[in-house]
């Protein structure tokens, strides 16, 4: 009985480890994938949006959020070029979406924007 309590305790123990080791490797990117969500939803709001003043003031706040997410990318936790590379380009389709003139310019850009949002999600699992 005695044998088999230690080895449940010891089982336990490295399971616990093994998954503090799992939970570090995913929390490095964490932040940056928090943002490129936060990021997509803003943009998403933007392209639905019915007017040009509406979508620009939420593509601003989206904006914010893709370059936290380029930030939060590259700490060492998470060191994701890929990831940096597609949240710096929502970065650069929400600006060519921001300075547009007209409403089916502007939601050509920011479908690009959210694209490249999903692409940052999509790269954060394969980033060592």
């Amino acid at each position: 009985m005695k044998k088999r309590c230690f080895f449940m305790v010891i089982l336990l123990g490295l399971t616990f480890s093994v998954m503090a080791q799992e939970s570090k490797k995913v929390n490095g990117c964490g932040m940056a994938s928090t943002y490129a969500e936060m990021a997509f939803i803003s943009f998403k709001k933007a392209y639905k949006a019915d007017s040009l003043d509406d979508a620009k003031s939420l593509l601003k706040e989206a904006l914010g959020k893709a370059k936290e997410a380029s930030a939060y990318t590259i700490i060492p936790g998470c060191n994701c070029l890929n990831a940096k590379n597609y949240a710096l380009n929502a970065v650069t389709f929400g600006n060519k979406a921001l300075k547009s003139a007209d409403l089916d310019s502007l939601k050509k850009w920011t479908k690009k924007a959210m694209d490249m949002s999903l692409d940052v999600l999509t790269a954060i699992p394969n980033c060592k």
